[in-house]
């Protein structure tokens, strides 16, 4: 987890790189879910685990990116994954009552909305043989129960 705007926890450089080096020993294919609100955060965590790690994919913000890319060592990134569920929304809250706290700043029941539901994530492909990431794609697709 970051740490810019959440509360605060181990160093999340500290523990990937020991995390990643105890997992190395036993595996090649790694994929780090990088929760945390700061972009930069996890640009610096992907960038410091390229070429140590298969991906590293942002979540938290339920906003999903378009910045997925394959870095030189072979570590797929994307900021957010976004999410899946109701995109008519306000991260899947019905609007008006998200819009009447913002103006009101009182309390209010939010409500799961219905209407267009995603389903969002990745897709990324990996050399099994050096678990390099050869190729990483957004996924937001209409879902229908």
């Amino acid at each position: 987890q970051g740490r810019t705007f959440m509360p605060i926890l181990e160093n999340p450089f500290l523990s990937a790189q020991a995390e990643v080096e105890r997992l190395r020993q036993t595996t090649k294919i790694i994929f780090v879910d990088m929760h945390a609100e700061a972009t930069s955060e996890k640009i610096a965590m992907a960038r410091m685990l390229d070429g140590q790690v298969s991906a590293v994919v942002g979540t938290h913000t339920h906003v999903q990116t378009a910045d997925e890319q394959v870095f030189p060592g072979g570590t797929a990134y994307l900021s957010d994954a976004g999410f899946t569920g109701p995109h008519e929304s306000v991260l899947g809250r019905e609007i008006e009552p998200v819009i009447r706290r913002f103006l009101t700043h009182q309390p209010q029941r939010f409500e799961v909305a219905k209407e267009r539901v995603l389903l969002q994530g990745v897709v990324v492909e990996i050399d099994e043989a050096d678990g390099r990431a050869t190729r990483i794609q957004r996924v937001s697709e209409p879902f229908s129960t």
